[in-house]
């Protein structure tokens, strides 16, 4: 964790720095103060409960679009592979605030594991993003109102956030068989009416120079899904971009999601 300690979180930066950073916050307009911000996080915390309460064992159609280039010959052709998997997503019954994401071939045959495709990256856990808001993290993580914006027809609050540095926050990368602690900050697109994440964008907190990674972006777009089985919209992963700079490769998976189904899990 020691790569963290300098770390300047987004919550501490200038506005102007934010904007200049985050070119998908064009159109902000910024908060006069942080008075929103508790009943903002608050309400996300309270959506996120009943989300994991209802939400029920879903798969989708996964689509993913891969490239792999030296990040220090912008002219070379970048490697390119494109594979689709029946992405899972299961509840845990021991654990309403988790779930367990991972993907089959079409066939149903697992490929949750590394190696797919050699020299390409796994990238998953978009379902479980918006957790980053939930009762669990809120204590671990700083949240700061930077204001509202018009995305996708809906006005958002929008809220920047960074993890503390703690192991208790830190998920965990397997880069080169080595199980690395991965710090996040980034910005939310909330809905103000009723909780829902519209949109993430993830950072590095701070980079990992020691294993060579100097930057992993994710942006996914969420969007209304309605199961026959249960009332109301679940927010899931439309559309996630994630761009990784790992050594001397840029990474860049382009992920789809469609055709999103409940199914049943039975165990003999």
């Amino acid at each position: 964790m020691d790569a963290y300690g300098a770390a300047q979180p987004i919550t501490t930066w200038p506005l102007k720095r934010i904007l200049h950073e985050i070119p998908e916050l064009r159109g902000l307009k910024p908060a006069a103060d942080q008075s929103k911000l508790a009943a903002t996080t608050a309400l996300v915390a309270t959506y996120l409960e009943t989300f994991w309460r209802d939400f029920q064992n879903t798969s989708s159609l996964e689509t993913i679009q891969e490239s792999r280039e030296l990040a220090l010959s912008p002219f070379s052709d970048p490697d390119h592979a494109v594979q689709q998997f029946r992405y899972l997503m299961l509840t845990d019954p021991n654990d309403p605030l988790q779930i367990k994401e991972y993907r089959t071939d079409l066939h149903g045959n697992d490929r949750s594991g590394e190696g797919a495709i050699a020299g390409f990256l796994r990238t998953s856990g978009f379902t479980s993003l918006p957790l980053l808001f939930g009762p669990r993290e809120q204590p671990l993580t700083d949240y700061r109102d930077l204001g509202s914006q018009e995305l996708h027809h809906h006005l958002c609050r929008v809220i920047a956030f960074a993890q503390h540095v703690t192991p208790a926050a830190a998920s965990r990368w397997t880069l080169g068989g080595e199980q690395v602690p991965v710090l996040v900050q980034g910005v939310a697109w909330i809905d103000p009416a009723g909780g829902q994440v519209l949109q993430m964008r993830t950072d590095l907190l701070a980079p990992q120079p020691r294993v060579g990674l100097h930057r992993a972006t994710t942006i996914v777009t969420f969007a209304p899904v309605q199961f026959h089985s249960r009332p109301g919209n679940f927010w899931l992963p439309l559309s996630v971009t994630v761009t990784v700079d790992l050594d001397k490769y840029t990474f860049v998976n382009r992920h789809t999601y469609s055709d999103y189904q409940v199914f049943t899990v039975l165990t003999s």
